[in-house]
């Protein structure tokens, strides 16, 4: 069947989907998605594009901002900013964020996804790696948020 009934109106399904869409709609929002150049906050970039918001997104390197250039640019999406910045670092999150409200407006919606893992055994991981580990993954959503 191609209707639904909502409090009585009959929509059609593709009318009532659209509706639906509206009321999750993120239209003039920012989104900042830390490590949002690709994997897990990529996806979660795109998906708030594709429900209307403008991405922000931040990387370390120039590999990470051409990657996320790429990929926003492969998936069509031309509202996507990418910014140099180093989550575990408070000046730099503070220059990040006083440049995106200088940009765009400020900030309206953080996902705190930067992250790393270490593939290697915990005993054969020395002090410095475990640290930035539990910098990125701990004290940077911390700081950012």
């Amino acid at each position: 069947q191609n209707t639904h009934s909502v409090l009585g109106v009959f929509l059609k399904k593709d009318t009532l989907i659209m509706d639906i869409m509206k009321s999750f709609s993120l239209e003039g929002k920012v989104a900042l998605v830390t490590g949002g150049t690709y994997g897990i906050g990529f996806a979660i970039g795109r998906a708030l594009a594709e429900a209307g918001a403008k991405v922000v997104y931040n990387c370390r390197s120039e590999k990470s901002m051409n990657e996320g250039i790429k990929n926003y640019a492969e998936a069509g999406i031309t509202e996507a900013y990418g910014y140099y910045c180093d989550v575990t670092k408070e000046k730099d999150i503070i220059a990040l964020v006083q440049k995106i409200e200088e940009d765009l407006g400020g900030v309206d919606i953080l996902v705190n996804n930067a992250g790393i893992i270490k593939r290697i055994p915990m005993i054969e991981m020395d002090a410095a790696e475990f640290r930035e580990v539990i910098d990125i993954d701990l004290v940077a959503p911390f700081i950012v948020a």
